[in-house]
């Protein structure tokens, strides 16, 4: 069904900026389809809308989605949607604004 590649951190650091190219392909295309009025696009008014227990339940809903298409028929555009998404959900939850993160590595 999917391939499988074994990696090494070399190889994950080489296509690290393709990956992020085509985040910033998804971002930007879905920022032209779903912008809104003013200062808020329409991930943000349906967070609103249907916020859940996390205020972003929806979005949490619609990454499920994604990787259960993921998981059924291995498409690259799923994962790229997932991983737009965090990095909204990364904003909403307004970690862009603070000086130190809650990051996994040795300091």
């Amino acid at each position: 069904m999917l391939n499988q590649y074994s990696t090494t951190v070399s190889v994950k650091r080489k296509h690290f900026p393709k990956f992020i190219q085509l985040i910033k392909n998804q971002f930007n295309h879905g920022g032209d389809k779903y912008k809104g009025t003013g200062d808020k696009e329409f991930t943000d008014m349906i967070c609103e809308a249907f916020p859940g227990e996390s205020g972003a339940d929806w979005v949490l809903g619609t990454c499920m989605k994604y990787l259960g298409r993921y998981k059924n028929f291995g498409r690259e555009k799923d994962l790229l949607k997932v991983a737009t998404y965090m990095y909204i959900l990364w904003l909403k939850g307004g970690f862009h604004l603070v000086e130190g993160h809650d990051e996994d590595v040795n300091k």
